[in-house]
């Protein structure tokens, strides 16, 4: 019961990491245009790179050592300051490097207060512990401060900014922003007790760097295909191009962050049940979100590929065409990410198997270094689409053989057929309507409606063994005995 809570607070967070910037993002890109947007959209990357590197692999680290101790007050607590000391230490190095790139490169200096923002964003980052409150499954709390959080953020939008060359102040926006989540954790923290600084008494750095460096290594190569992405583009073309890539991007990140809420809600119940040893349980759960991201993330593809030109014209008007092409070239990321996620940082990341991880995301880092140079000048932005594309396979494939050698998966064969065999009527769906309907508007809403009917069809009524229906029954079940 409490596994589902957390799935369904997480599935709530990514809805509303949605739908926050489905509401501000089509705003922004129309009043800011795809210069000014691109400025933002590269000034983010810069800074969330820096937030990957600072993080040391905390990210995967953090979440699975305080799940192991979530319930002993003093371990956690003492593990709390020694991550986090660690986190403000390496930010506070890097921040020297973050100064000296904006006053040296040319292209950072003709932005040079945005990114003194974003750097001031980046340091912030280190209070956001989202690790921390993983780890200890406050999946609650964290789905109601993203929500504040962005409510307050939607709400400055709109108000401050009015013409194109009010851009500057987005990331002032965003450190504002940062300030009140810092107080909100603290505040929380020390309410509802979940730390106790009397029982830190031995604080050990050093016992941490060695499993930190290998996850840091890892996550480094993550960051240099998944953030640097837009780096290289605004470095090798110009804000323009950026733009239009970017916000292709960002439409398929926003359908990721659902799908990968689903693992990171199930990821500190996998730890424990194998630290427990329960590991027909783990298996289980495993096996289940497998079969969600396959559900989800197969007709989410095939949607996008099919109405790529009514979603960009909707959301961010026709000045964004050349946006078409890389949002239908990227959106298999979605399905690759989301397998990787379940792979690599469920399955490989419980069993302690960080040397895979780092291996599979080395491999993605030599792709993306190896293919971007030569595609992103000849090609752009759709260039840069191709090497995301093709990186993401990569590493989703190596975590699928690493995994194997651990978790056997050949009986996940049958589904994975019967999810590809579901996804043929949104195909004829897509063509039926894209050649009855003329209106964009109507047009997008149809094939989604019909969709979503087909989707609740197949998965509650045609087939036999679906984890939807099971699922339905039991809350339904749970229900009735509870009100009973």
């Amino acid at each position: 019961m409490e596994t589902r809570k957390n799935i369904f607070y997480n599935i709530i967070l990514a809805l509303s990491q949605v739908l926050f910037p489905l509401i501000t993002f089509p705003y922004l890109a129309r009043t800011l245009g795809p210069e000014h947007i691109g400025v933002i959209n590269f000034a983010e990357s810069f800074s969330r790179y820096f937030i990957a590197v600072a993080a040391f692999g905390i990210p995967i680290y953090g979440v699975r050592e305080i799940a192991k101790v979530q319930n002993n007050l003093a371990l956690r607590s003492q593990l709390l300051c020694e991550i986090f000391l660690i986190n403000f230490i390496a930010s506070l190095l890097l921040s020297c490097f973050y100064i000296w790139m904006i006053f040296s490169l040319d292209k950072l200096v003709l932005e040079k207060n945005v990114f003194i923002f974003s750097l001031i964003y980046f340091v912030l980052n280190v209070f956001y512990l989202e690790w921390f409150f993983t780890g200890m499954s406050q999946f609650k709390y964290v789905a109601t401060r993203f929500f504040i959080i962005r409510l307050f953020l939607v709400f400055i939008v709109f108000t401050f900014i009015k013409t194109s060359l009010d851009y500057k102040y987005y990331f002032q926006m965003q450190v504002a922003l940062g300030v009140l989540v810092a107080f909100l954790n603290f505040y929380y923290l020390k309410k509802y007790n979940i730390v106790d600084l009397k029982s830190v008494k031995n604080i050990n750095l050093k016992k941490h760097i060695r499993p930190l460096f290998i996850l840091f290594l890892t996550l480094f190569s993550i960051s240099i295909y998944l953030n640097l992405d837009t780096v290289f583009l605004g470095f090798l073309s110009n804000n323009e191009t950026v733009g239009y890539y970017s916000s292709a991007l960002k439409l398929n990140k926003l359908v990721i962050s659902i799908l990968a809420a689903i693992s990171a809600a199930l990821f500190p119940t996998l730890v424990s049940l194998y630290q427990k040893g329960e590991i027909q349980e783990f298996k289980q759960l495993v096996t289940d979100c497998i079969y969600i991201i396959l559900s989800l993330s197969l007709p989410a593809v095939v949607l996008i590929i099919g109405c790529a030109r009514e979603i960009i014209f909707i959301l961010f008007g026709e000045n964004f065409e050349r946006s078409i092409l890389p949002l239908q070239i990227s959106s298999p990321i979605i399905l690759f990410v989301s397998l990787s996620t379940v792979f690599g940082f469920q399955i490989l990341s419980a069993l302690s198997k960080d040397r895979s991880i780092f291996i599979s995301t080395l491999i993605g880092m030599s792709v993306s270094l190896i293919l971007s140079y030569p595609l992103i000048i000849n090609f752009k932005e759709n260039g840069e689409a191709i090497v995301i594309l093709i990186t993401e396979f990569t590493v989703c494939l190596s975590f699928i053989i690493y995994s194997n050698k651990f978790y056997p998966l050949f009986h996940y064969k049958k589904f994975f057929f019967q999810q590809l065999i579901s996804v043929i009527p949104y195909i004829l769906i897509i063509i039926i309507f894209k050649n009855i309907v003329d209106n964009l508007f109507i047009r997008f809403i149809s094939i989604t409606s019909i969709s979503v009917l087909w989707f609740s069809a197949f998965h509650f009524v045609i087939l036999k063994e679906s984890l939807f229906r099971t699922q339905l029954l039991k809350t339904i079940v749970d229900k009735t005995q509870i009100s009973s």
